[in-house]
């Protein structure tokens, strides 16, 4: 299709830029359809088709205008001659952080296309979280090898970001979360904890002004996110050996204060996380939780905050609307500024997607901000290792349309999606299908994927699940419903093949060991067959994901994987190995399968569900070894 736009100069490095996505060329003549741009100063978005003719009116940035083109196109694609619709958005910002620190780096092209689509959807905030991965000047072991950004990227990404309409934030890190950089000997003056930055050390001040003129140079914004979460081991390290014992709260107000006037100095404005205000006021209190309601704030403890920091309140386990509400009131007493709300879109906990769990949670937060007036909202992205940040995409359609209609419309909400990023929503849905075997809404694939076939430390928590059935069937479900976006496509295709790993590895363990118990010698054999099968299929799943990998990610951190493919590909030999030691009688006896299965939380929690925050990398020594890695 041909399309000539009108009065839209300001727009034209945006529109060049989604025109392929949307299947359209720009003309200045002999056009199939003719689009007139209007811009006025409302928040507003107003999408008009008559035959040939169009019109977008659009106020509050360029964002609003893309989303009405993709409204646009998608109604054309639907075959609608004749149709005029008006949307007011609630939100004054609104968007995704995307996670660029936790084992992937998005390559710029993908960050690219990530904008694309959140722009079609009318999103206009984009967060780049980046703990140590961007380039610091005087600091060259500051995300070294870890696939850091340059300057000159940056600065692109930004370039680009504002074409479409979008504010490119970076979030950076000044005091934890830096446990990279930290285990390096050239840190170590400004080293407080194995996360936590040496609070007072003029070296950490250096640092963080260092991060501060990264961001000066090559981002248009003046905000930045600074974070200053979960330091729940502040001043425990060195600071306790320099200084002695100091109250939490007074060693963190005072890097507080000290990071605003380094902030304020450049002429940026900061947002940090709110938790540990949270946290250090329910000292004592059993049972606390994040954001915990139970907690009462003094006036004495408000008025020693250091002011003019907005805070964001970030919570993604709680399906009570009570919940956030009761919070977003809490920090209109702490805090002079304005709340900006983050949610979460579960990539984190397993191989892939957790939407379910993700959508429970995300609009009964949502109506509380909307109920109580909150203007800026996002979605938190995190992960970025095993589930790919792409798949993020239909969460960021719950948080753009709730906003464009005035809350949930789930027939909009899919047509969102469908417009702005060509893709159907039921179809990535399917994605989240190998996370639950037990039917429960927990997330096992990872536990299942690395669970050792020989120790088995997980298999008392899957021994009564019928996997093979399971997972034959979502492995049939999800090959008849293949996404044809190349965007989507690699890592949709990633979910289906482990899916047809765990066909056979998912319950590996648990057969084999009652074989071993039955001295069934018979299925013994056939085991190491099945090694074979299995070694085949964890091949095909390695291949796989070293191609999305590298189609969405700089290269740097594939080494993990290489690591822990590697060492589940050596397992399954050293199986075939113990087998045939067993069977020709060059050993008595199996040790490894003599041993007793156990819970990982021990024997009393048997009718507790299935611990699934167990089985994050982080903890992979809990059910892939016994032994210190």
């Amino acid at each position: 299709m041909k399309i000539q736009f009108l009065n839209a100069a300001a727009l034209t490095d945006g529109i060049a830029a989604v025109a392929p996505d949307l299947g359209f060329e720009v003309t200045e003549e002999n056009a199939d359809l003719t689009v007139t741009v209007t811009e006025v100063a409302e928040r507003t978005v107003t999408v008009t088709l008559d035959g040939n003719q169009a019109a977008i009116t659009y106020g509050d940035g360029k964002a609003r205008f893309f989303r009405g083109l993709a409204t646009l196109l998608g109604w054309i694609g639907d075959g609608i001659k004749k149709k005029t619709e008006t949307e007011t958005p609630l939100f004054a910002k609104n968007g995704g952080m995307f996670s660029v620190s936790r084992g992937g780096v998005l390559r710029v092209e993908t960050v690219k296309a990530t904008m694309r689509c959140m722009a079609l959807m009318g999103l206009n905030t984009y967060m780049l979280y980046s703990e140590d991965t961007f380039e610091v000047d005087g600091f060259p072991y500051f995300g070294h090898a870890r696939g850091r950004y340059s300057k000159a990227e940056l600065k692109e990404m930004d370039a680009y970001a504002l074409s479409l309409g979008i504010e490119l934030i970076p979030c950076i890190q000044v005091l934890g979360h830096l446990s990279n950089y930290l285990s390096q000997k050239q840190a170590y003056s400004h080293k407080d904890t194995e996360s936590v930055l040496l609070v007072g050390a003029e070296e950490t001040y250096a640092l963080i002004d260092g991060m501060l003129s990264t961001v000066c140079e090559c981002f248009t914004t003046k905000r930045v996110h600074i974070g200053m979460d979960e330091t729940y081991d502040l001043g425990t390290g060195k600071y306790l050996d320099k200084n002695g014992y100091r109250p939490r709260h007074d060693i963190f107000f005072e890097h507080l204060e000290r990071v605003k006037e380094l902030v304020k100095a450049r002429g940026l404005d900061p947002m940090m996380w709110s938790d540990m205000f949270f946290r250090m006021a329910a000292k004592g209190l059993k049972g606390y939780k994040d954001y915990d309601t139970r907690v009462q704030f003094t006036e004495e403890f408000r008025d020693s905050i250091p002011q003019g920091v907005r805070p964001i309140f970030w919570d993604y386990y709680n399906a009570d609307k009570e919940f956030y509400r009761t919070n977003i009131e809490k920090h209109r007493y702490l805090f002079e500024r304005e709340t900006i709300y983050a949610g979460g879109i579960w990539l984190w906990s397993g191989q892939g997607p957790l939407y379910s769990r993700s959508f429970d949670f995300t609009y009964p937060a949502l109506d509380a901000c909307k109920e109580t007036g909150v203007q800026e909202v996002f979605a938190t992205i995190w992960g970025g290792d095993d589930s790919h940040l792409i798949l993020s995409m239909p969460g960021l359609a719950w948080f753009a349309d709730y906003d464009y209609r005035d809350g949930y419309d789930e027939a909009s909400m899919k047509r969102c999606l469908r417009d702005a990023c060509h893709v159907d929503y039921d179809t990535l849905m399917l994605c989240e299908l190998p996370e639950h075997p037990d039917g429960q809404k927990s997330s096992l694939t990872r536990g299942l994927l690395y669970n050792d076939p020989l120790l088995g430390l997980a298999d008392k928590h899957f021994e009564h699940l019928p996997m093979k059935d399971f997972y034959a069937a979502t492995t049939a479900k999800l090959e008849a419903s293949r996404p044809q976006n190349p965007l989507f496509a690699p890592a949709y295709e990633l979910i289906v093949k482990l899916s047809s790993l765990l066909e056979y590895k998912a319950d590996f363990g648990v057969r084999l060991k009652r074989a071993y118990d039955a001295n069934d010698r018979d299925a013994l054999q056939a085991f190491i067959a099945e090694c074979d099968l299995i070694l085949s299929r964890l091949h095909a799943l390695r291949d796989c994901h070293y191609d999305v990998w590298m189609q969405y990610n700089k290269p740097h951190g594939w080494e993990l994987h290489d690591i822990r493919y590697g060492g589940l590909i050596q397992r399954f030999d050293t199986v075939k190995r113990r087998l045939a030691d067993y069977l020709t009688g060059r050993t008595p006896r199996l040790e490894e399968l003599e041993e007793e299965r156990l819970r990982l939380y021990g024997e009393d929690g048997d009718g507790d569900p299935i611990p699934a925050h167990y089985f994050l990398w982080k903890r992979y020594r809990f059910y892939a070894t016994a032994n210190t890695i």
